[in-house]
């Protein structure tokens, strides 16, 4: 037995309150799933690397800046400039929780909500990498009471040997 048009019609048109409050619906969803979505991805290891590359160039800078300053005005110095190497990178402690049953342990490591950078993992504590050599190239460098007082002081800040510190005479000065 055919179904007719216009019986279908009659049935189920114009159609009913909870028809049409579905028909909407649909239409509503499938607008949303048509919308292009501009998803914010987490940092990959990749750009957590550069960041931390760039901090720890930061803290090599900050520290050579310092250390020429502080040379600088030390009487018979004079003009300074300073390299500093570093052994390793540092390190970062993160957080992180730890759960204990009877029969095992686990952990967790905790993660902070940064609001544009999205989840990041807590850092508890932070160590600077370690000086490993110095070179000063001083104005006053030809002196042996300049290069003591350099040496002692690259000791005293950075206690590494004096075989690791290098003091050289900067050239064009007097």
């Amino acid at each position: 037995m055919p179904v007719k048009w216009n019986e279908i019609k009659k049935k189920y048109w114009p159609p009913r309150k909870d028809q049409l409050l579905i028909l909407v619906l649909f239409g509503l969803l499938l607008a949303v799933i048509a919308i292009p979505v501009d998803r914010e991805e987490p940092v990959a290891e990749e750009e957590e690397e550069i960041q931390q590359e760039a901090a720890e160039d930061g803290y090599e800078a900050r520290m050579e800046q310092k250390l020429q300053t502080l040379l600088s005005q030390v009487e018979g110095v004079g003009k300074v400039e300073v390299m500093l190497t570093f052994e390793g990178s540092g390190e970062k402690q993160v957080e992180k929780d730890q759960t204990v049953t009877e029969d095992s342990a686990q952990e967790e490591t905790v993660y902070e909500e940064n609001g544009s950078s999205g989840r990041v993992p807590y850092v508890a504590s932070e160590t600077n990498p370690r000086v490993e050599g110095v070179l000063v190239i001083a104005e006053g460098g030809d002196s042996s009471k300049v290069k003591q007082e350099i040496i002692e002081a690259a000791q005293a800040l950075f206690g590494i040997e004096a075989h690791k510190i290098k003091i050289m005479k900067m050239e064009g000065s007097k």
